[in-house]
């Protein structure tokens, strides 16, 4: 029996002192600016719903009061780093962290940021880098998102083809373009800030993207698509006699502002061991 007590008081100390060794470890944490201590509201059970809609499609949300997935959210959340700027980006998420009193919290999310960039999770007045583990235990778990296969390659691959044959086409070397993604709703949840810096980056200097449809450029090329199937969504796509497993389609419009000509394009890129792209000025039996 002795023993026995004696094993219980050993057990003891040692799980005593592993908490304070945590507990110590959190605090040399905070203090190193690594931790913070600004999401114990979480901690102490006060957030009992989290509400994460996309920035770019507003219908677009889902919502998570699993204890455990909250958890993990605090988790996250309080080993961010605590910055004093934020970045430039718009965000590509919105977290509503909703207490039982009616107290909401938000903030505004970039996907994929790198750490020099500035905060990626930020609220009005308070700034955080978080690593992308908020991108893989929490988007990626609870979101029923599956993009399309290559979406980004093919995407901003075909706006820039677009843009090379409508030159061609029309000779307009020396206008300015402007490229409006804002009204492309279809595919707007699957298009986040930090691919669409990097598009912007490789764009030549008379090419920008427009922050709103109605910017000022000599030539609007508006994209719009029209249809698409992610790997896996379904049976296989048959045309012309040839089975493919994914499909892209697009409408892409250009409307030169100077002389109100119009010239429309059609773009399609059908994937069987690789992809087979076409742009037509010709609308065909696909749409």
């Amino acid at each position: 029996m002795k023993k026995r007590s004696l094993a219980l008081i050993v057990i003891f100390i040692v799980i005593a002192g592993l908490f304070s060794g945590c507990s110590q470890i959190d605090a040399a944490k905070v203090k190193l600016g690594l931790k913070n201590q600004d999401f114990e509201y979480i901690k102490e059970g006060r957030v009992k719903k989290v509400v994460i809609q996309n920035s770019r499609d507003r219908g677009y949300k889902f919502v998570v009061t699993n204890p455990v997935a909250i958890s993990e959210l605090y988790d996250i959340l309080s080993d961010a780093k605590p910055v004093d700027s934020k970045t430039s980006l718009d965000s590509d998420y919105i977290f509503r962290l909703e207490e039982d009193s009616d107290k909401v919290h938000e903030f505004n999310y970039v996907v994929g940021l790198d750490k020099k960039d500035g905060g990626n999770l930020y609220s009005k007045d308070k700034y955080y880098i978080v690593t992308n583990r908020i991108d893989n235990d929490i988007l990626n778990n609870f979101t029923d998102l599956r993009t399309p296969k290559d979406f980004n390659k093919l995407y901003y691959t075909f706006i820039k083809k677009c843009i090379d044959r409508y030159r061609e086409d029309t000779k307009n070397n020396d206008k300015s373009i402007g490229i409006n993604i804002n009204d492309d709703v279809d595919v707007a949840k699957y298009i986040f800030s930090y691919d669409l810096e990097d598009f912007r980056k490789s764009l030549p200097s008379n090419v920008k993207l427009l922050k709103d449809s109605n910017d000022s450029c000599d030539v609007k090329e508006t994209v719009i698509t029209t249809g698409y199937k992610a790997a896996g969504y379904a049976d296989e796509y048959k045309y012309n006699g040839i089975e493919y497993d994914s499909i892209y389609k697009s409408i892409v419009t250009f409307y030169d502002n100077n002389t109100k000509d119009t010239k429309k394009y059609y773009m399609t890129a059908r994937y069987k061991n690789g992809w087979n792209i076409t742009i037509s000025d010709k609308k065909s039996s696909d749409f």
